[in-house]
């Protein structure tokens, strides 16, 4: 069986990880222990921007239709 990545995986390869990483340690501010990650939350961030969503209620519309 082929594996073929995704469009947004392809595009989060151009991101440096540890890049990233450096930067959010350097700028975070007080977090809840229970909140995403701040990858995690660009991961989410991201997809909606490329899925041209543009509401909170877009987003929630579409994530119930995908689930």
């Amino acid at each position: 069986m082929s594996r073929h990545n995704t469009v947004l995986s392809q595009i989060l390869k151009l991101l440096s990880r540890h890049e990233f990483s450096v930067l959010a340690k350097k700028h975070d501010g007080q977090r809840r222990c229970d909140a995403m990650n701040r990858w995690t939350q660009f991961v989410a961030m991201a997809t909606v921007q490329l899925t041209g969503r543009a509401s909170l209620r877009d987003i929630e519309s579409w994530q119930a239709k995908s689930i």
